[in-house]
């Protein structure tokens, strides 16, 4: 009897083992199917938001809106384009005044496509610009090329450029 009694014991020590363990993994299936749908969501999210502040960024910079234009830009930013990098806003306000102040300058800026980290506090975009303006002899100048934009999550919430590098064509 001890021994049909520790074998019956045994058998059901067994079977609670199995079914829990099956159960614990099902939960965990379900916890980890959870967070990805969040974490989803938050990229979809930072995607929005990061193609928002880029258009409200372009048509401050299109209205020669210089402070709206630099607002957009991290204390700590860099830029990359012609000549040497620029850093911090203050020097990236100087560039910005610079090309605002071209004579009948016009920009058209296209967003190609914006890509966003799996932490969804990083992202990129990818975009193609042309600016057309008048020279000193009164000759229209033109100039194309692509560029590449780094956001980032700040932490009051608002998605700022940390880096801004153009390549002319």
């Amino acid at each position: 009897m001890t021994r049909t009694r520790s074998l019956v014991l045994l058998v059901i020590a067994f079977s609670a083992t199995t079914f829990a363990s099956g159960c614990g993994h099902r939960w965990m299936e379900r916890r980890m199917a959870a967070h990805q749908r969040v974490m989803q969501h938050r990229i979809a999210a930072a995607e929005e938001a990061i193609r928002t502040a880029s258009a409200d960024s372009v048509r401050a910079a299109q209205a020669k809106e210089l402070d709206k234009t630099v607002s957009y830009y991290a204390p700590n930013a860099i830029m990359f384009g012609v000549g040497a990098p620029v850093e911090g806003v203050e020097s990236i306000r100087k560039v910005w005044q610079q090309l605002l102040a071209a004579p009948n300058v016009q920009m058209k800026i296209t967003t190609i496509s914006v890509e966003v980290s799996r932490s969804a506090d990083l992202g990129w975009e990818y975009d193609s610009f042309q600016a057309t303006s008048t020279d000193k002899n009164g000759k229209t100048v033109t100039q194309t090329g692509k560029a590449v934009v780094i956001w980032k999550l700040q932490p009051d919430g608002a998605w700022k450029i940390v880096a801004d590098l153009s390549a002319p064509q």
